[in-house]
């Protein structure tokens, strides 16, 4: 009986966890970068892709963008891996001022509704880490330093697949 008491929990807390890590897909989307040009996950179709989204006005974002500069700068020769940063609800001029100033070299796009509610984005920062297949395969909420160790791991165990 006693074994059977902590069988079945450990059992239940595998079964929560790797389904929490599991596959998840939603729809894709097609959103303005700071360029005016439309992108699309569907763009990235066979690439890792690394999503961060962000608020000028966030202080964690502030905090987590060199962090993700840092990421895609390890990355930056290897055309399997792709960063995006995805900007919620501020206008054009206040992103690109923001993205000179923090001199963010990864492509930049605007969030609409639809992204928003499919990502189910309800605080920012949010990190997204999808496979070549465009799945979320891990989704890290908020940021402390050190994260970037936990999205470079998520990053070079999808390339390995």
């Amino acid at each position: 009986m006693k074994l059977f008491k902590f069988i079945v929990p450990l059992f239940l807390c595998f079964f929560i966890f790797s389904c929490s890590g599991g596959v998840s897909s939603p729809a894709g989307f097609s959103l303005q970068d700071i360029q005016g040009n439309t992108v699309s996950l569907s763009d990235f179709k066979g690439k890792v892709v690394f999503v961060d989204f962000w608020a000028s006005w966030c202080p964690p974002c502030r905090q987590s963008i060199p962090s993700v500069e840092n990421l895609q700068a390890m990355y930056k020769d290897n055309p399997d891996v792709v960063f995006i940063g995805i900007n919620i609800n501020e206008d054009k001029d206040t992103i690109d001022r923001f993205v000179k100033e923090q001199g963010i070299t990864y492509k930049i796009l605007m969030a609409d509704e639809k992204v928003l509610k499919n990502y189910k984005i309800r605080s920012v920062p949010v990190f997204f880490i999808l496979d070549r297949q465009g799945n979320v395969r891990n989704k890290h909420m908020g940021y402390m330093p050190g994260l970037e160790a936990q999205w470079n791991q998520d990053i070079k165990l999808l390339l390995e697949k």
